[in-house]
């Protein structure tokens, strides 16, 4: 296992793909991860772990920081190591993170390093997987109501109003959606406006403000959505409750 520590700037790294498993943990803003099966949020508090071969590029919109550690798949026996998935981290994960991504690269494995780097490996493969990626469609007639959506998650149209800039009837963007994201338009609509709303509240936005910019008429309509969503309160999510 091999780390790094990485601050960035706002701006894009163009998709790319390692030999070796990679495990990103945002300590301090929010990193977009895209790949082949979607996109991924990575707020404070999550991990995302990206399988050995799969490509993925990265976005941030205001400075951040992470932890990189880098895997070898033929050290580890790892069951479902080639899959990408995101992670709740908890604080004996994050300080073993840390602690990962400093150690000097010519540890062997019978050393202190090499012991803690197993036993993150062991609580890795034991975390859940969070709820944060957006599966993507790949029919442009699906796309251009992405991005619409994308632009405006406050929009609140029906999909039988959205269809019209989509060349395409409702019912063939709802069997589009189906296919190729396995959600429903509305599921894919209602998780795409609460990632959302949590990256503005990584960045300190109040709920009041979160809720109204992605189209929830009430801050407590939308603190029932997001603890429905992600199992807490934003308070408590984010450590202030």
């Amino acid at each position: 296992m091999a780390g790094q520590v990485e601050r960035w700037q706002p701006g894009r790294l163009a998709p790319h793909s390692h030999l070796r498993h990679q495990v990103i943990y945002a300590t301090r803003g929010v990193v977009h991860v895209a790949t082949p099966a979607g996109q991924w949020i990575l707020p404070p508090s999550r991990a995302i772990w990206i399988g050995g071969g799969i490509p993925h590029g990265l976005e941030v919109k205001r400075p951040a920081e992470t932890r990189v550690l880098y895997i070898d798949p033929d050290a580890y026996d790892i069951p479902g190591g080639s899959a990408c998935r995101v992670l709740d981290v908890p604080p004996l994960v994050r300080e073993l993170i840390l602690a990962c991504a400093e150690f000097p690269a010519d540890y062997t494995a019978d050393s202190p390093q090499g012991r803690m780097a197993h036993v993150l490996i062991d609580q890795l493969q034991a975390l859940e997987q969070a709820p944060a990626d957006i599966p993507m469609p790949t029919d442009p007639r699906a796309l251009r109501i992405v991005a619409i959506l994308q632009q405006d998650p406050a929009n609140r149209e029906p999909l039988a109003s959205l269809c019209r800039h989509a060349g395409a009837s409702a019912r063939t963007l709802e069997r589009l959606f189906s296919l190729e994201t396995r959600m429903s338009f509305g599921a894919w609509r209602y998780r795409l406006r609460l990632l959302t709303a949590m990256e503005q509240l990584a960045y300190s936005a109040s709920v009041t403000q979160a809720a109204l910019e992605v189209g929830y008429e009430s801050p407590s309509s939308f603190i029932a959505a997001f603890r429905s969503m992600f199992g807490k309160t934003p308070a408590r999510y984010f450590g202030h409750g």
